[in-house]
């Protein structure tokens, strides 16, 4: 992972914020998948559960999701660039690693909890293969327009607004499934609809993957510490712009039928994720206690594969509520205040923050990333480290 092109150098320190950026998404994400995996009492408007979760959806729904796909994105080209680099066919490899992906997020999805997005990463993932060489200009403006188009699928003043059939990527894939000579069978078949379904999504996330791409092509890492004061107001703004709008939705302090608010819904969550991205990027690059906060996400982002994995694994063999197969049968907590599910969460993800640190100590990878570059690169590659006479 660390081993980068010449063409667009990224330093270790850039490294390291990308490992925090990923750490400080996959907290986030962990908090918006709270309720479907405890389906934990909210409460009634005016309690504190019910402030909490509007808080939560505030700062993170809708959000997290798309900074983690720009982090894929621009993963995607680092492991793209350094396979050029050693010589490797870069397509065979990235194939080989949204494909084991793809078999991973499958039994997370089928067989553990319906919540994963592990399979429709690498379902993007095998999307983004036409797009690695394209000119950061191109990736832009493809981003650009799917992301105006997905906008307005994604919220529901947009969908009646327009004719919500045709422009919608599940809507295109139904109309195929339509074609069969019997489609029944495949609307009543979980593992195909599902399937299906995975793949809508998919579309709808792949602006954020192009963005990603964008990113790492134009070397935003490197570059935004150069202009610390023009990044930290351009960061500000959106992240101000972006709360506000999202608040004032959550909250219902806006009418629910206005129609600003629902056109700009998908602008306000991606505002956030953008002005999160500069303002990561211009605390880690800088030295100081904040810096040094933010580089405690850096193990657990490094190891977010499996930390995402464990967090499921964990909380759906704990909760009466969500999993699927045996860990349906799982469980002795029902559904609880939604604050002390928060609490948990807290103290789990700190958890994980510690053994990831400590782990990395003794191993170069965490234990689903090792298999998971094996199956990528085809060789055993030395889980343990080996301390230095």
């Amino acid at each position: 992972m660390n081993t980068i092109s010449s063409n667009n150098p990224l330093p270790t320190a850039r490294i390291t914020i990308l490992d925090e950026m990923r750490g400080i998404a996959l907290f986030a994400i962990f908090l918006c998948n709270l309720l479907s995996f405890t389906e934990a009492h909210i409460g009634d408007k005016g309690t504190f559960s019910y402030f909490l979760y509007q808080l939560i959806h505030s700062l993170f729904g809708d959000s997290s999701r798309p900074l983690f796909s720009f982090m894929f994105g621009v993963s995607m080209l680092l492991i793209y660039d350094a396979a050029v680099k050693k010589g490797v066919r870069p397509y065979m490899l990235l194939l080989r690693r949204m494909l084991i992906l793809l078999v991973f997020g499958a039994v997370h999805l089928f067989g553990i909890w319906a919540g994963d997005i592990l399979f429709m990463y690498a379902l993007d993932g095998l999307m983004l293969l036409l797009f690695v060489r394209i000119k950061p200009v191109w990736l832009m403006i493809i981003g650009s327009l799917l992301f105006v188009i997905m906008s307005s699928v994604m919220n529901e003043y947009g969908s009646s607004l327009f004719s919500y059939a045709w422009y919608m990527p599940d809507y295109w894939i139904m109309q195929g499934v339509g074609l069969l000579p019997q489609p029944d069978l495949v609307y009543t078949n979980e593992y195909i609809f599902s399937s299906l379904t995975e793949w809508g999504l998919a579309i709808q996330h792949l602006p954020f993957f192009l963005f990603g791409m964008v990113a790492y092509r134009k070397q935003i890492f490197t570059r935004i510490p150069l202009y610390p004061r023009r990044f930290w107001i351009l960061g500000s703004i959106l992240l101000l712009v972006g709360l506000l709008g999202k608040i004032g939705s959550n909250f219902e302090i806006i009418q629910a039928g206005s129609s600003i608010f629902y056109i700009g819904s998908s602008f306000f969550n991606f505002a956030v994720t953008v002005g999160a991205i500069f303002i990561i990027i211009l605390l880690g690059s800088r030295q100081g206690r904040i810096a040094t906060k933010l580089s405690y996400f850096a193990p657990v982002g490094r190891m977010a594969f499996s930390n995402y994995l464990m967090q499921s694994l964990v909380f759906v063999s704990i909760f009466t509520a969500s999993g699927k197969t045996i860990f349906a049968s799982l469980g002795w907590i029902g559904s609880i205040n939604y604050t002390y599910v928060v609490l948990m969460a807290i103290v789990f993800f700190i958890i994980q923050m510690i053994v990831s640190h400590y782990w990395l100590k003794l191993f170069n990878y965490g234990p689903f990333e090792w298999l998971w570059r094996i199956g990528t690169n085809l060789q055993i590659p030395p889980f343990r480290k080996i301390k230095k006479s």
